[in-house]
């Protein structure tokens, strides 16, 4: 199968970035032809090619006319879909917050893939799909990457916050306290705190605790941690086999509005009580028998087939009109954001100034320390 996969960017090493790695490589070893398209093309673009993938910014460089569109992000998709007018698509949904993130419409994209059952509900309601054309490829985790497994210690002492966006600085004081009244000493890795780490395989297999969700949280089960999940102002809880597949609905992560629970000590203390390392153990095995990117290689290829057998829908009038409306209404937003930017900086520039007059050593160290900060963004 001729496969073309698109993708906003490969440039950091997040998550859906690494998923298209993962899965067009698995597929290039499957036997598949695999094309990325991706405007931005950074470092991340160069693990593809040891696979024999080929990898370009310009739909014009493609270098066939493909089977099939494996679309990420609705902007890329929807690219793709107008080059190859005559190309089925299948639309693997990451999020549905992100506007990048939220299914187009289109005769076109047979089926929508969503990671977790929870995001499945959302979808169809949210942006009333027809649920005969919405699946689940439950998020995974590469075992041959994660190769290495620890055993379960029977007291923690190490424990990592393993988390991209970051949480709230009293948040995070919180945690950092909860883990000092236990003895646990934390560290934090991720763009938010400007280590990003590409190579996290290397590394989870220092700690036995993690905190993280989503697809972290699978790689830290996978490496034999035992893991809390957790998410900007909400606490979740310690992943065990009796609460597994429930967490693995959410995509192990805790939702809004589903608990009131602060992220602190006494939630830590409560949560570590449920810590066993045979239960670390058997969550690590259930991961590494049940949600290996094998099988979710398989299931996606099964979607494909089903794709490739409907064959191509009747070409409809407008196709595109529904979404460059709902588009149009997201890009006048952002238009307005950006133009409200140099009245913002003026405002900062004016305080910098008053600021100067006044505290002149401690502003030149608020201005390095948030240089620094954007300098890891």
């Amino acid at each position: 199968m001729r496969l073309l996969m698109t993708q906003r960017a490969l440039v950091d090493f997040h998550g859906s970035e690494m998923v298209t790695v993962e899965v067009a490589r698995e597929m290039a070893e499957r036997g598949h032809e695999i094309t990325v398209f991706s405007p931005r093309l950074g470092g991340v673009a160069k693990l593809l090619w040891p696979s024999g993938v080929r990898v370009v910014s310009r739909l014009d460089d493609v270098p066939w006319t493909p089977d099939l569109i494996h679309a990420h992000h609705h902007l890329p998709a929807m690219a793709a879909m107008a080059r190859f007018e005559t190309t089925p698509a299948v639309y693997y949904c990451h999020g549905a917050i992100p506007w990048v993130e939220q299914p187009p419409m289109h005769q076109r994209i047979h089926c929508y893939v969503m990671m977790c059952e929870w995001m499945v509900r959302r979808a169809i309601a949210e942006f009333d799909l027809d649920p005969g054309r919405v699946s689940c490829v439950p998020n995974f985790v590469n075992t041959t990457r994660f190769s290495e497994l620890r055993a379960p210690p029977r007291e923690m002492r190490r424990a990592l916050l393993f988390q991209s966006s970051g949480l709230p600085a009293i948040e995070l004081s919180q945690l950092e306290s909860g883990c000092a009244a236990l003895g646990l000493q934390l560290d934090k890795i991720g763009a938010a705190y400007g280590n990003s780490q590409p190579r996290p395989e290397m590394l989870l297999q220092q700690y036995d605790l993690v905190f993280a969700s989503g697809k972290s949280a699978l790689e830290a089960m996978a490496t034999g941690c035992a893991v809390m999940t957790l998410a900007p102002t909400q606490a979740g809880g310690l992943v065990t086999v009796e609460n597994f597949d429930r967490g693995s609905f959410l995509n192990f992560g805790p939702r809004y509005y589903s608990g009131a629970t602060p992220i602190n000590e006494a939630w830590l203390r409560r949560e570590l009580a449920l810590y066993s390392p045979e239960d670390a153990a058997q969550v690590t095995a259930k991961v590494r028998r049940e949600r290996t990117l094998q099988i979710a290689v398989d299931g996606l290829e099964g979607l494909y087939r089903k794709a490739l057998e409907s064959g191509a829908p009747e070409p409809a009038v407008g196709p595109f009109a529904p979404y460059l409306e709902r588009l149009a209404s997201e890009v006048d937003a952002m238009w307005l954001e950006r133009e409200s930017l140099p009245a913002l900086r003026g405002r900062i520039a004016y305080l910098e100034r008053k600021l100067a007059r006044r505290w002149p050593s401690r502003l030149k160290k608020i201005i390095k320390s948030i240089s620094r900060k954007r300098g890891h963004e």
